[in-house]
């Protein structure tokens, strides 16, 4: 699994979901930044932590978004890609090149978009 990164960020305020999707990655041998579920941690560990890539919820709810989660690891160069059930449009702090996956999210679909997004950054 060299090819892959290997600490994986993910910012999600459902704490269920947060769980599955750490338990999926733990399983398929990642490492787990996080979860944050709420955007002050997420903020910090977008400032601080180790990440190779992150997986974003558009929503963390009370009118919060990951919006600043994303400028932080832009500013970066962090990869990552929105997990949401939004559609694409519907984001409004989207950058033309962000990457969004539609809830609910299967084990390899998670796999392959996290392929996706560590492929682009070219490394």
């Amino acid at each position: 699994m060299t090819d892959l990164p290997k600490r994986v960020f993910i910012v999600e305020d459902e704490v269920v979901v947060a769980f599955e999707m750490t338990d999926t990655l733990e399983d398929l041998g990642f490492e787990v930044v996080g979860p944050s579920v709420h955007l002050s941690d997420a903020e910090k560990k977008a400032e601080t932590a180790n990440i190779d890539v992150a997986f974003l919820d558009v929503n963390l709810g009370r009118g919060k978004t990951s919006a600043p989660v994303a400028k932080i690891l832009r500013e970066r160069s962090i990869p990552f890609a929105f997990i949401t059930a939004y559609d694409a449009e519907h984001i409004s702090f989207m950058e033309p090149t962000d990457k969004v996956v539609k809830k609910p999210v299967s084990s390899p679909e998670l796999l392959t978009v996290l392929r996706n997004v560590w492929a682009g950054t070219g490394t």
